[in-house]
């Protein structure tokens, strides 16, 4: 199936210029823009989040919905799933910090099976069994459960009301060249309640999530491989986001960048020139050789911040290849130093290069 996938996103290159590309500030209108963008050719909305039971047990989770455009232009009439355009892939992961133990499934069909949608107008994608929705009233609910990982999910976010449009109103540039940029939305302070069920067991918890929701064509510039993600809720009441752009020697491109959110829900826009990410130590997967970043030093010295991030599961390689064709590092982090906080990091193209795919 992971080759299957991956020869389904690969032919879409020949037709790639007849996408739309996100070349300036979008004008922005929710809850439209909650939902699908079809327009253009990849999109996904990312939640991840801290949880504690009532004992004080803590666990991390992460559900995201990626779409993918096969080929531009509004499906072709007709009932076979064959003649859709888009796919849509999965990804649900709990982590058990106690454990130390990351469980992870995966799902992917294409949009027209009758079993994948993404609705437009607002936040509502369905794949299977598995769903992430929007209410009038700003709540968000997720469902996910897979009974061979062991895992599920059924969770409601309550929205701050403070989006972050992140880079320029919105416009979060990747790359050099014309179109080397996303519409990248934020909500980082989500209060979450529900339940969440892990090796067979469910409990109830509370919490905090991240949301992401980002969509665009052909992002990435050229030479990169891969980024560097932290969302991370800090102890004052500030959030911040950082992305490291990699290159194959290892150096940040110059489109890395990040924002620093207030209390107030203000933002500040960081370029590359205005924090530092520095790996202290890295861990090495048993499976795939791959060497991700453990401890990692950041700083916004403008910000006054010095911190050091550190993951809460040392074990959080995800192997997504038969959804979207790529392995990952994404796992619950804590935050110590000028001040403390806890979030989520992402670290990819560690296994494989992502050149080309985004």
């Amino acid at each position: 199936m992971g080759r299957t996938l991956a020869l389904l996103l690969a032919a879409p290159a020949l037709a790639a210029a007849v996408w739309q590309t996100v070349n300036t500030p979008p004008a922005l209108q929710f809850p439209r823009d909650h939902g699908a963008h079809p327009a253009f050719q990849t999109e996904w909305w990312y939640v991840t989040g801290e949880l504690a039971d009532a004992s004080g047990r803590h666990y991390g989770f992460q559900l995201t919905f990626f779409r993918q455009g096969l080929e531009p232009g509004p499906s072709r009439p007709g009932g076979s799933a064959l003649r859709a355009r888009q796919v849509l892939a999965a990804n649900l992961a709990v982590a058990d910090i106690a454990a130390g133990r990351t469980r992870f499934a995966e799902r992917v069909r294409r949009i027209g099976s009758g079993l994948a949608a993404a609705a437009e107008g607002d936040l509502d994608v369905v794949l299977d069994d598995w769903g992430m929705r929007r209410s009038p009233d700003g709540t968000v609910t997720l469902a996910a459960a897979d009974r061979d990982a062991a895992i599920g999910l059924h969770l409601e976010l309550a929205g701050s009301r403070r989006l972050v449009l992140e880079g320029d109103a919105g416009l979060s540039r990747k790359g050099p060249g014309a179109g080397n940029a996303s519409v990248y939305v934020s909500d980082p302070r989500m209060a979450a309640r529900g339940t969440i069920e892990i090796g067979g067991d469910s409990v109830k918890v509370n919490g905090e999530a991240w949301f992401d929701h980002e969509w665009g064509t052909s992002q990435l510039g050229p030479g990169v491989v891969g980024w560097d993600w932290l969302g991370l809720r800090l102890a004052d009441g500030r959030a911040l986001m950082l992305y490291r752009l990699r290159r194959a020697d290892g150096r940040a491109a110059p489109e890395s960048a990040g924002t620093l959110v207030a209390r107030d829900g203000s933002t500040r826009r960081l370029a590359a020139g205005d924090f530092t990410f520095a790996p202290l130590t890295w861990w090495a997967s048993p499976r795939t050789g791959a060497r991700y970043p453990a401890r990692v030093r950041v700083t916004v010295p403008a910000a006054g911040l010095d911190v050091e991030v550190r993951p809460e599961v040392a074990d959080a390689e995800l192997d997504a290849r038969r959804s979207t064709g790529t392995i990952y590092w994404e796992g619950p982090v804590a935050v110590t130093g000028s001040v403390t906080g806890d979030g989520y990091a992402e670290f990819t193209g560690y296994a494989s290069s992502l050149a080309g795919r985004f």
